[in-house]
């Protein structure tokens, strides 16, 4: 992933113009000190991306690219959070007329692992006792499953860390009950996932908003000025791993300035790892809290990588949290459903979830690039993102073009968008889309891809 961004920043900042020869993978392998796999892993996924060509016999060459990734706005304090009602435009659920619903950042049902899931389920189901209570902190064989994939990745996490909860959605409303504390401040992501603005909105809190870069992550820097300038938040809520709007994947030098700014400053960091799974590497970024136990919450959830209906999630607080964590839970569930807890037990510990994610990636990867390709191919100029992981992109339209009204008139046409603004404390972005590309790559949804890009150039 590495290697991938810094050749992504290496055409982007003119250091290979378009049409000029890349170094071969060998040159490359001496250059950066990559092993083999390595680059020639990158430069495949340079490849999908559509950044560079190959011509056989003659190398790699960089490809002409107008655009850049979209830019982030500035960092501000909000008072009071802004929330658009163009939230249930987005999700367009029950709206029978939205044949393209690239709103909806979910995987398309092609991508789920509905045969292998059923089995699991029909088995479950036959259990004995299946049908009373799992309480808190949940079904022990699944927290081990779950524990094992994280070791995989680097994290030192004991099973008996995990506390299972209904979702990562409950399991960060638990977080946020427990810490904060109504007038705290609390640091956002700008733009952020649209849950997060919802639930921060059931609190009477303050919001730093601090931009994230497309490419790098989180401005660690800015961060840092505004806490010399004396903000104190409480708590900061990040997605480290493939952030949701923008695809970001925190670079390893921000994330150890993050973690060394949560002690220097004494807040504590809400890491939001749902989309861990789902980089289009070969190898994991392990989150946040493989590097710092003390200062980290994480949350996650299989609604992304295995089925949203799913619903499960888990979070692995610091150890002097864990117990008031698990009080917190008690008071607001008596558990989870046994019988989901049992069906994903049986999913994880056959392999089912190893395979179905490998295949996930793959075809997240293979969407995203097609979907960019044509994206770019909109007689309009603009800006796209590549991301290195999930499988939606973050689209920068001209200033001033108005992304609630292109909402409005796509709905109309059959299709779903969802508007910077949605992700936003403050209304900001609203020349923003983003683009679920978890869908088939079908005639229709490639034609209502081009009506999108029709309507935009419309409205320019």
């Amino acid at each position: 992933m590495q290697l991938v961004r810094n050749m992504i920043q290496s055409l982007e900042n003119g250091e290979f113009p378009p049409g000029s020869k890349l170094p071969s993978i060998r040159q490359s392998i001496r250059l950066s000190g990559f092993s083999q796999g390595t680059v020639v892993e990158a430069y495949r996924i340079l490849l999908d991306m559509g950044r560079i060509q190959s011509v056989p016999g003659g190398g790699y060459y960089a490809v002409h690219q107008d655009l850049q990734s979209p830019r982030p706005e500035q960092s501000r304090i909000v008072q009071r959070l802004s929330l658009d009602p163009a939230l249930d435009r987005a999700l367009s659920l029950g709206n029978r007329s939205v044949q393209a619903p690239f709103g909806l950042a979910v995987p398309s049902e092609d991508m789920l692992p509905v045969s292998a899931l059923k089995r699991c389920l029909t088995e479950a189901f036959r259990s004995e006792e299946i049908h009373t209570y799992s309480f808190p902190p949940g079904h022990n064989e699944l927290r081990k499953q779950i524990a094992l994939r994280y070791r995989q990745a680097g994290v030192d996490l004991g099973w008996q860390e995990l506390i299972l909860t209904g979702s990562a959605t409950e399991a960060a409303y638990v977080v946020l009950r427990e810490l904060v504390r109504e007038g705290d401040l609390v640091a956002l992501e700008s733009p952020c996932y649209s849950g997060f603005l919802h639930q921060v909105k059931k609190f009477p809190l303050r919001i730093l908003e601090v931009p994230v870069d497309p490419m790098l992550g989180m401005d660690v820097d800015l961060l840092e000025q505004r806490l010399k300038k004396g903000a104190r938040p409480r708590l900061i809520i990040t997605v480290p791993n493939f952030h949701n709007p923008t695809g970001a994947l925190l670079e390893p030098a921000r994330r150890r300035k993050l973690l060394d700014l949560a002690q220097e400053f004494d807040f504590y960091i809400l890491e939001d790892d749902v989309y861990g799974g789902i980089h289009h590497g070969a190898k994991r970024s392990p989150p946040l809290i493989a590097l710092d136990r003390s200062r980290v919450f994480l949350v996650s959830s299989f609604a992304k990588s295995i089925v949203p209906s799913m619903r499960l999630g888990w979070i692995a607080a610091p150890p002097e949290f864990h117990d008031a964590a698990l009080e917190r839970l008690r008071a607001l569930s008596l558990g989870n459903s046994k019988l989901t807890e049992e069906t994903l037990t049986l999913f994880l510990a056959r392999r089912h979830f190893d395979r179905h994610l490998r295949k996930l990636r793959k075809e997240s990867r293979i969407r995203i690039a097609e979907f960019r390709k044509r994206i770019l191919a909109w007689p309009v100029d603009i800006r796209v993102s590549s991301p290195q992981g999930g499988f939606w992109l973050w689209l920068e339209l001209p200033a001033g073009f108005d992304a609630l009204e292109l909402q409005e008139r796509a709905l109309k046409r059959g299709i779903s968008v969802s508007p910077g603004t949605l992700f936003s404390p403050s209304g900001g972005y609203r020349n923003y889309l983003r683009i679920n590309c978890a869908l088939p790559s079908t005639k229709s949804i490639l034609g209502h891809l081009d009506v999108l890009g029709a309507l935009v150039a419309d409205m320019v």
